[in-house]
């Protein structure tokens, strides 16, 4: 298994694995990220996939904000058949060292139910948490949780 950073030519492929992964979410019937999203992200954002030999196994996406300091980090997923062998933490250390390389916090969104994903961010370092009522619809409650660079991972 290799993590690269991904290439504006990996854009169907990484869109591919996102539809995927999007349809065993809770929120399945809303519309994931199309190819036109990933074409710029993988120009213009930090994209970094995990491949086995020509095998896209998984993706992580952080995009700059409006906010030079901060990157929002909106999509980590991994084909549903290599889950639980380290792809989604080797791809978290490769976009925190270039996050803290950049010098710049990272913040995401979760569902306030999904206490197992919580308490993952948490140990990345994700430590302040806001909480936001209806931030997508007025039934879909979200937690805010940033991590400031430099944050250490905690002790497995």
């Amino acid at each position: 298994m290799t993590i690269d950073r991904a290439n504006p030519s990996d854009f169907l492929e990484i869109a591919r694995l996102d539809r995927e992964a999007w349809a065993q979410s809770r929120n399945s019937e809303y519309i994931p990220d199309g190819e036109h999203a990933w074409r710029l992200w993988t120009e213009y954002a930090l994209v970094f996939c995990s491949w086995e030999e020509d095998r896209l196994l998984g993706a992580v996406l952080a995009f700059p904000t409006l906010q030079s300091d901060l990157f929002c980090l909106h999509k980590v997923f991994v084909d549903h058949t290599y889950r639980g062998k380290g792809i989604g933490s080797a791809l978290f250390d490769a976009m925190f060292v270039a996050c803290d390389q950049r010098g710049v916090d990272c913040f995401l969104t979760v569902d306030p139910v999904n206490e197992s994903a919580v308490r993952l961010y948490e140990n990345w370092g994700f430590t302040e948490r806001k909480f936001v009522k209806g931030f997508y619809r007025p039934e879909e409650d979200r937690l805010v949780l940033t991590r400031r660079a430099g944050s250490q991972r905690a002790a497995e």
